[in-house]
């Protein structure tokens, strides 16, 4: 497959492939340029790395830090970030931290030593020494952020109005005592969803029984529900901060022998697709995986140094753990 044949089905010219392929903002209109990338993506094109790297002194390399893989939220953030680079003729090299706070600096440390042109940070960011690394000429966008962070480039959802759809929903069910499950949140993050769902509730003049924080895993989100539902007045619904704590929910309330939604609703948030698949399947609210990708690599194109800030709606997607 060669850009000759990326051009043919596009409609274009091999001069413009040239143009999306190395990311060159000035010469092609978006619409052509969606194009083309539609083009690759069909044809599975992939750009000549080695030449690239002769002719322009860069690699094509996108370094991406991420804490973990296990978690479906990342697998589906790493699966959206290789395919806009790989639309936009670049590749995606892969460095996982195990959320080891410590393991930042030396997994960004290893990506620059293995030549990477950019780097896209989803992780805790715990030091902002291991964001500065490559030096002031790389290009670098930091990832999953709903709030603007001085100096930085970010690019995330928007927390609080998706959380907030999430539990103004329950609400709307008739529900008023709803519980929070999350995990405790690391470096430079607050939890904008624990947040929402205390300000919804108060907006309904509802008391908030004490949050349970927990791990951001299956597990956690299973130890929970001991803790909310062994209370004297447990909750009658339950919105678990990701969809991979909601499974563990789901599964310690059908081990007590508690119907969802009957007996207790559920909600999360995240929209992986594992959500679908659930039972009862997950009533949530999806992050816009492709779309933020996509604006993470075209910043890294742009310059990736210029701070600036990027949010994107959440949309809610109805199933039947809420009631629905």
């Amino acid at each position: 497959m060669t850009r000759t044949d990326v051009a043919r089905e596009a409609g274009v010219s091999t001069a413009v492939v040239s143009y999306v392929v190395n990311n060159d903002p000035g010469h092609v209109s978006e619409a052509t340029r969606a194009r083309v990338r539609d083009a690759i993506r069909r044809l599975g094109y992939r750009p000549n790395a080695s030449a690239r790297a002769l002719k322009t002194g860069q690699t094509g390399l996108i370094g991406l830090v991420v804490p973990e893989v296990l978690n479906p939220y990342y697998a589906e953030f790493v699966e959206a970030l290789d395919r806009a680079a790989s639309e936009r003729g670049s590749s995606i090299l892969l460095g996982l931290t195990h959320k080891d706070p410590e393991g930042e600096e030396k997994t960004v440390r290893s990506l620059v030593a293995r030549g990477v042109d950019s780097l896209i940070y989803q992780c805790d960011f715990n030091d902002e020494k291991a964001y500065r690394m490559g030096g002031d000429s790389m290009p670098r966008v930091l990832l999953d952020r709903s709030e603007p962070l001085p100096g930085l480039v970010t690019v995330g959802a928007d927390s609080t109005g998706g959380a907030r759809q999430v539990v103004e929903h329950l609400v709307g069910h008739g529900h008023r005592r709803i519980g929070y499950v999350g995990g405790r949140m690391v470096g430079r993050k607050s939890d904008l969803r624990l947040a929402a769902w205390r300000q919804v509730m108060a907006e309904h003049h509802l008391d908030a029984p004490e949050p349970v924080l927990t791990d951001w895993s299956r597990e956690g989100g299973y130890r929970s529900v001991g803790d909310l539902m062994d209370r004297d007045d447990p909750p009658t619904a339950i919105f678990a901060g990701s969809d991979f704590t909601a499974v563990g929910v789901l599964q310690a309330l059908h081990d007590r022998g508690l119907q969802v939604p009957g007996d207790v609703a559920v909600a999360s948030f995240d929209g992986t697709a594992d959500s679908a698949y659930t039972y009862p399947a997950l009533t949530t609210v999806r992050q816009p995986f492709d779309e933020m990708a996509g604006r993470a690599v075209d910043l890294l194109a742009e310059d990736g140094r210029a701070p600036q800030s990027t949010v994107f709606p959440m949309a809610l997607v109805v199933r039947s753990s809420c009631g629905c």
